[in-house]
């Protein structure tokens, strides 16, 4: 490879911005760390006349791809598009080119990095895709590179920092003595006027994007792949002010968290759901717009990462680690990817797990019908008290299956005038 490192960059948006501003930030720096400068040859674009936060010279944009792609003296395409396709094709076509891709993408690789990766070793290329998960925190690098000699037993992460970020500031809205009803919508809205969470949210709040996150972490983690609908996945959106002030009284924090763990009979089981963390854990501190993974293997024991997750630069950030990697050894691995070895996965409903239920009804003797099963269970349960809408009590219950809990949970739901909130526990290993 020349002195010179042209890149062609797909995508002029939010993170394509990012990576254009450290990419002139830093070129003295890139350059010292590679011996190598990097020249942008070619932005992709939709259209070339729309206004742009970070300025791109004219003579770069096209809206053409294989200009982009198919350029002999382009040595690196990086896809910031987003999106599964044309996202997806592009990496394809960029890889069948003979060019080395970084992708910031996680749904192409959650959903089809075996066969992109299989591709990319055919063709004698490299695919890198740090920027995929956790923002500009450098995990997937870790765990292929200082980590690998470990077998990792549980990969714990809040790998969605929309999420964490709207947490924080529901608790933030109950302390300044905001109506509880209201924390979940008013702390969505400051961060879509952040920046933080798109007009259409859905991604973010029902879990998609973590999912997507986790099926890469967890086939990382634990040398298998890993299919997306394998997953377990379950968003924010019925979490309520009320969840928030029992976890403080509880001492515990409440998180979207990513789980990935082995379990005694050899299967992997991988999952993101809101889950009630004690304040010992190293993800508790994690607040606002920041990503944090907690790993535990049999050699370190325990590790964790914590830094910023969202936006242009924590992206970018990562994307120019890639670069870099690519700078510095062009060729990649002779040996088969073991990540993309067969494995077999583990559904949510064969685990036992301890859960928080908040229970509300009209009156006592609702909630009296409410609280049998549970205490047929064993459930801990805290005194009720008095709400405007009826009468709430809360129980802890020690583990239990979780198929079977959820059918009894489904039951309940069916009471007139009842709600019946579960959230998980975070279990030791």
């Amino acid at each position: 490879m020349s002195k010179i490192l042209r890149l062609s960059i797909l995508g002029a948006g939010t993170v394509g911005g990012g990576v254009l501003t450290l990419l002139r930030e830093n070129a003295d720096l890139l350059e010292a760390q590679t011996g190598k400068r990097f020249e942008v040859r070619h932005v992709l674009v939709r259209n070339p006349d729309k206004p742009r936060a970070v300025a791109v010279p004219p003579k770069l944009l096209t809206t053409d791809p294989q200009r982009a792609l198919c350029d002999p003296k382009v040595h690196v395409v990086l896809e910031l598009m987003g999106g599964l396709e044309p996202a997806r094709t592009l990496i394809r076509d960029a890889l069948q080119a003979g060019k080395h891709v970084i992708t910031a993408n996680k749904l192409v690789m959650a959903v089809s990095g075996d066969e992109l990766l299989r591709l990319a070793r055919q063709r004698g290329v490299r695919l890198l895709y740090e920027a995929s998960v956790a923002g500009s925190l450098p995990i997937l690098d870790a765990l292929q590179g200082a980590l690998a000699g470990n077998r990792i037993q549980r990969a714990v992460g809040i790998v969605n920092s929309t999420t964490n970020f709207i947490l924080r500031e529901m608790e933030r809205a109950l302390d300044a003595g905001e109506p509880a009803e209201t924390a979940y919508t008013n702390a969505l809205q400051k961060a879509q006027q952040n920046g933080y969470a798109e007009a259409d949210p859905t991604s973010d709040v029902e879990g998609y994007d973590a999912q997507y996150k986790t099926a890469i972490l967890a086939r990382l983690a634990f040398l298998q792949y890993v299919p997306l609908e394998s997953v377990y996945r379950e968003g924010i959106t019925h979490l309520s002010g009320r969840d928030l002030l029992w976890a403080r009284r509880l001492n515990m924090g409440l998180k979207l968290l990513s789980i990935s763990e082995r379990l005694p009979d050899g299967r992997l089981c991988a999952r993101v759901h809101p889950t009630l963390i004690p304040r010992e854990c190293p993800l508790y501190v994690v607040r606002g717009a920041f990503s944090g993974v907690w790993l535990q293997g049999n050699g370190f024991q325990e590790m964790s990462f914590h830094g910023f997750g969202a936006g242009a630069r924590a992206t970018a950030s990562a994307v120019l680690g890639d670069l870099i990697a690519v700078a510095r050894s062009p060729k990649p691995p002779r040996y088969e990817d073991p990540s993309l070895r067969p494995g077999e996965t583990a559904p949510i409903e064969s685990l036992s797990m301890r859960y928080f239920v908040r229970l509300v009804a009209p009156d006592e003797d609702a909630l009296r019908t409410l609280r049998e099963p549970l205490h047929l269970l064993g459930a801990e349960f805290h005194p009720a008290e008095a709400l405007e809408q009826g009468v709430e009590q809360v129980a802890l219950t020690p583990p239990v299956n979780e198929g079977a809990f959820q059918t009894q949970i489904a039951r309940l739901r069916e009471q007139p005038d009842a709600t019946v909130q579960v959230i998980r526990l975070l279990s030791a290993v």
